[in-house]
């Protein structure tokens, strides 16, 4: 049956999703001005079609499409829109309808805003692909991002925050604003789901109101990522009076039968500490037991009172799986986004589930290729082939009869690392048509061969709306590296994530073109080259270009006997620096027994206070490199030197994850390093995370170590 679903979908292969029952007759119906009235839309709620689904029977002559509901006849629109090329649609007959009936795709504002006109343009191309739920998250630690008029600090305050750098990133939603939204996306038949954090995540709004948290303290403006412990007290009434007045205002815009509330990734050790807290725990006779510990079930308590306030004006409730710890509010719906795990409990007590595990392929914010060349990301990794082989229902629940309460799956695209729009764009796509097409498609029709194949007329649609997406781009097995060395000869060898119709280089310096010479085997030099290298897809488009140094290179020599230095020299700088270009002022020694221990000398607060003294730090060791050959070396310090030269530098990168490897062609024997690691937070990334240490490989092998220091 996959072989002939295959077959037939590669005659229309511009279809996405794949629909439950197609058949191609053969010939076309052309689309011309005057044909328009050959086409009929029919609602008929009495025809047998279930919701959302539709059939449509394409002849030489008529197009004729029935549903039930008008969300199936604009579900068939989008089917005739992809059918259609070159203004010719294919003689079929189709009968289609939805896996699920949550069929969502996430926004995250609040790190990285976006504009109205982009979230529309997103709304757009997911409903064309049968999406039907916008999941806006729309407060968090570092934004709140809708007006609230009882509140007008919270978009005042809390819709600003100053980066470390002294830039400014801010940007908010008016009333109105979120009306023409979710207007917009009820035409093309999607749902927006509010989401309004609690209890954690809520720093944006404790900056605009201090009296929301424990210690009722002034918290200057937030710009890292992470789980501050700086959270809303349920001890206290105002939190619940407070979120009530929010919520209220909330759900005259969003007519959504749904509100989510976060819940996920508080933090309680404020609680532990705070009478008021402490005294809710005793007055409600909250113990600890295997079902959890005492401030677990307080936010049970509050989970359960925000339930109840969005019951009184006839909402319901959804929470991330945290909302499970302490015990789970009676009518409550989980996203499970920490694995499957917290899915499978709630759909066994009886409770509705959306799937959205972030490392089994929802996470669209994952690296999507070789983190050493992609942009930088929040990490893990995801193809889209294992986004598109995700399926949602654990074979657990159907053993249990419970499979009926996974009501559908979720992509979520968190902005911490994505700076700009076509970045966003750049990670949704086409992964979002992978989860698209698993929610939408009866399982039995799936077939990743036939997908692959589709998704390319996918993203050439992306090409005619102006959208960004990723392209595989060539990498090296192992391990991608721009900067590498050689004595003799270098082979350099290529592979993607997913196939391309070619991969396309020059040798010249001059930029690639899909006429370019193709790359057929691995690459051969024997001089200094400049490389550039990308993938071309089967449609004639290149990814971006890697542009790889290949240096001839006689091996360093090892220094002499009296230049060898024993131990770790250290000194510290204290300021707020950016790049190592910047570092100015009195340095002073300092004792570190490793170059790791570069990062502890100031102690982390994920609090992020105005307290904190930034610093930068040089150390100076040597190592010994037991046999000549080329080494790899990596590091996440901003600037490693070795014997004098600068081999990697970091400056001004969201060093998340080292990204600037680079190869040096070693004599045997003891070498010189010298590192300068910046605490700092760029991106939001806090460099204090950073693993500071010197990595080094032979040359064609991955065993990775830390450099020998003496």
């Amino acid at each position: 049956m996959l072989k002939l679903l295959a077959l037939i979908l590669a005659l229309v292969p511009q279809l996405i999703p794949a629909p439950a029952e197609m058949q191609v007759r053969g010939g076309s119906f052309k689309v011309t001005p005057a044909s328009s009235a050959r086409i009929e839309y029919k609602l008929d709620p009495e025809c047998g079609i279930p919701a959302e689904g539709y059939s449509l029977e394409v002849t030489r002559t008529r197009v004729r499409a029935l549903a039930s509901t008008e969300a199936g006849l604009f579900y068939a629109r989008q089917t005739l829109n992809q059918l259609e090329e070159n203004g010719q649609i294919p003689c079929v007959s189709i009968k289609d309808y939805p896996r699920f009936s949550w069929r969502g795709f996430h926004l995250d504002p609040c790190r990285h805003f976006l504009s109205v006109e982009e979230t529309k343009k997103f709304i757009d191309i997911m409903a064309s692909y049968k999406m039907n739920v916008m999941h806006w998250h729309l407060t968090d630690d570092q934004g709140w991002r809708i007006q609230i008029k009882k509140y007008p600090r919270l978009t005042e305050v809390g819709g600003t925050r100053t980066e470390f750098d002294g830039s400014v990133h801010q940007g908010y939603y008016t009333q109105e604003e979120i009306r023409d939204v979710v207007a917009y996306a009820a035409e093309r038949h999607v749902t927006v789901l509010p989401e309004i954090e609690m209890p954690g995540h809520a720093i944006a709004a404790i900056r605009a109101y201090p009296g929301l948290s424990c210690t009722k303290e002034t918290v200057s403006t937030f710009y890292t990522w992470g789980s501050p412990d700086i959270v809303m007290c349920p001890g206290s009434e105002y939190m619940f009076e407070f979120l009530e007045d929010v919520i209220r205002e909330v759900i005259r815009l969003f007519p959504s039968e749904y509100v989510h509330i976060g819940g996920d990734e508080c933090k309680k050790a404020k609680w532990e500490k705070c009478p008021a807290c402490q005294a809710r725990i005793r007055a409600l006779g909250l113990k600890a037991d295997e079902k959890g510990t005492a401030e677990e079930k307080l936010q049970s308590y509050a989970v359960r009172r925000m339930e109840g306030i969005l019951a009184k004006y006839g909402r319901k409730l959804i929470g991330w799986d945290e909302i499970l710890e302490g015990g789970l509010s009676p009518n409550a719906t989980v996203m499970s986004w920490r694995g499957e795990a917290g899915g499978i409990a709630a759909a066994l007590e009886g409770h509705d589930v959306i799937m959205t595990p972030s490392k089994e392929g929802m996470y669209l914010d994952h690296v999507q290729g070789d983190p050493k060349i992609e942009p930088v990301s929040i990490g893990n990794y995801t193809t889209l082939e294992k986004a598109y082989n995700y399926d949602p229902v654990p074979q657990e629940l159907i053993d249990n009869g419970k499979d009926g309460h996974v009501i559908g799956l979720q992509c979520n695209n968190w902005s911490e690392y994505i700076y700009s729009d076509s970045h966003r764009e750049y990670m949704l796509f086409p992964r979002a048509f992978a989860v698209a097409e698993t929610a939408w498609t009866p399982k039995d029709r799936k077939d990743w061969e036939s997908f692959r194949v589709r998704v390319d007329k996918a993203c050439q649609d992306l090409d005619d709306r102006g959208v960004n997406y990723h392209i595989p781009l060539p990498e090296q097995p192992g391990g991608s590296c721009d900067h590498l060395v050689f004595t003799d000869k270098a082979v350099v060898e290529f592979t993607t994530t997913r196939p391309v119709a070619a991969m396309v280089y020059t040798v010249d310096g001059s930029e690639p073109t899909a006429k370019s010479e193709r790359y057929q085997k691995p690459l051969e030099f024997t001089r200094t080259t400049t490389l550039k290298i990308a993938s071309l897809t089967s449609y004639g488009k290149l990814s971006p270009v890697r542009t790889i140094t290949v240096s001839k290179e006689e091996p360093w020599p090892a220094l002499p006997e009296e230049a060898v230095q024993k131990g770790i020299r250290a000194s510290r700088t204290d300021g707020r620096f950016v790049t190592a270009a910047q570092i100015t002022g009195p340095a002073r020694e300092v004792k570190v027994e490793r170059l790791r221990d570069l990062t502890t000398l100031e102690p982390f607060d994920r609090n992020m206070p105005d307290t904190l003294q930034f610093y930068a730090a040089q150390a100076q060791a040597c190592f010994k490199v037991k046999e000549t050959g080329v080494y790899r070396f990596s590091s996440d310090c901003d600037q490693v030197w070795i014997d004098g030269k600068l081999l990697i530098d970091n400056g001004d990168q969201v060093k998340r994850f080292s990204r600037e490897d680079a190869e040096a062609a070693l004599q045997a024997g003891v070498h010189s390093v010298k590192v300068v690691y910046i605490y700092n937070v760029i991106g939001g990334w806090n460099s204090i995370r950073n693993k500071t240490d010197v990595q080094m490989t032979k040359s064609g092998t991955d065993k990775w170590r830390r450099i020998d220091i003496l």
